[in-house]
């Protein structure tokens, strides 16, 4: 677990699977691979080849690129084989000895014996060694299966960031449009002597004001342009698509609280509580066993007996497990383990259900907003701007009500971009609370 976690705080530096059984059908989606490799060249040729960026290319491109990924993902396929070493036998021992006098030919009989040795763990304790090792290799492959959820969550949030930069950019050169067209009225007022000078110096306060606000949004672009190219593995201020036009407001998913629950039930996070809990009580069992004792098969041949018939032989040893205090703590530490293990998959169990409810709520939330912007706020905003222009250029309003109507509008706008691109936040944190990887894929692959 502790490597998932030093992966994760990685990303969140820059930035802010399948089940370990594996299959030959899932091989191709999980099988490591640097991020130089024609696989990830190929999904980064396919996001930059497109006028704007697009989110289901921008996983795909995540997932075949991030490093992070590919570590987790070695990773995974290191404890699988280290599973596959637990439950072998140790090598055999071979051994021999020679009488030093008899190498010069100084004894009539042959001076030297030879002998070979396979020890034997009985009582199934090779199976509990490698079910504990089986079981942690579950683990790690429920980890990578996790780390590649939250890869495609940042990526998600990301996009839709990139998206309200663009369309604050974007805003804000239209107020600044509107505000210069501001500027001309009050200065041909003021050139009729209708108004003062004051009302176009407020036009410019307004003017530089936005510019400002540009040079912000630039910023956070070059911020969000650097996120992305990280988990892409590219370098930071490399170039990328266009953000696109809108983002589709979709209605919130239309699952039961129930069927959510146990989809989340099924998140990585969970299965890998439960294999860390398998691993320990293989653990415990083993330390039962221990216990008992180890045989050792032997066979020899002794050519220093002068009779031929004592020359070959065979035994068996065991090891005297007596030491009960010794094997008592290893007992006591194992089961101290399998307690730790259960209470922590009971703690991830309750995280699990709470981010689902807090990200549920929060989806529920900013759909309300945005259909609160477009249907009331927004419109009502454009009509108080027309109006009050209307009524400043026929000296019923003064540049002050013009400037506040036109604020108004401006934080409108500004509300309903980030209300969509905190939606599609949402939506991507829902996914991830229920273990979905959106559309990077069904294809969550295993390894070998």
């Amino acid at each position: 677990m502790s490597l998932r976690m030093n992966l994760i705080a990685t990303i969140a530096l820059v930035s802010l699977g399948a089940r370990p059984e594996a299959s030959p059908a899932a091989s191709s989606a999980g099988e490591p691979s640097a991020p130089q490799s024609s696989a990830a060249a190929s999904a980064l040729d396919s996001l930059l080849a497109t006028p704007t960026l697009e989110l289901a290319r921008l996983e795909r491109a995540v997932i075949a690129r991030n490093p992070s990924l590919a570590a987790m993902r070695a990773a995974w396929n290191e404890s699988i084989a280290r599973a596959d070493q637990a439950g072998s036998l140790d090598d055999p021992m071979a051994d021999g000895m020679v009488a030093p006098r008899a190498l010069g030919g100084g004894l009539d009989a042959p001076g030297y014996s030879v002998g070979i040795s396979q020890s034997f763990p009985l009582f199934g304790k090779r199976g509990l060694r490698e079910d504990a090792a089986r079981a942690e290799a579950r683990m790690t492959g429920e980890d990578a299966r996790a780390l590649r959820l939250d890869l495609v969550r940042e990526a998600r949030r990301l996009y839709a960031e990139w998206f309200l930069v663009a369309k604050g950019k974007e805003v804000n050169r239209e107020l600044g449009l509107l505000v210069a067209q501001f500027r001309r009225i009050a200065l041909a007022k003021y050139a009729a002597g209708t108004v003062g000078q004051q009302d176009a110096l407020q036009a410019e306060l307004e003017i530089a004001m936005l510019d400002h606000q540009a040079v912000v949004l630039e910023r956070d672009r070059r911020i969000v342009r650097a996120r992305l190219n990280a988990l892409l593995h590219r370098d930071p201020g490399a170039d990328l698509p266009a953000a696109p036009g809108t983002l589709p407001v979709v209605a919130p998913d239309s699952m039961s609280p129930a069927a959510m629950v146990d989809s989340a039930l099924g998140r990585p996070e969970v299965l890998a509580s439960e294999a860390n809990r398998e691993a320990r009580v293989a653990d415990l069992s083993l330390a039962r066993k221990s216990r008992l004792p180890d045989f050792t098969l032997q066979a020899s041949y002794d050519a220093m007996w002068a009779e031929q018939e004592m020359r070959p032989q065979v035994g068996v040893s065991l090891n005297l497990p007596i030491w009960f205090g010794r094997i008592g703590a290893a007992e006591r530490q194992a089961g101290a383990a399998v307690v730790r293990a259960e209470q922590a998959r009971l703690a991830t169990l309750d995280r699990v259900r709470v981010e689902l409810e807090e990200a549920r709520t929060r989806v529920e939330e900013t759909h309300h907003e945005v259909q609160i912007i477009v249907t009331g706020v927004l419109p009502a905003s454009e009509r108080a701007l027309v109006s009050t222009r209307a009524a400043y250029e026929t000296n019923r309003s003064d540049f002050l009500a013009l400037l506040n109507a036109e604020r108004d509008l401006a934080r409108a706008r500004f509300s309903h971009t980030r209300a969509q691109a905190e939606y599609q936040m949402a939506l991507a944190d829902l996914d991830r609370a229920l273990g979905r990887s959106g559309a990077a894929g069904s294809a969550e692959g295993g390894t070998r």
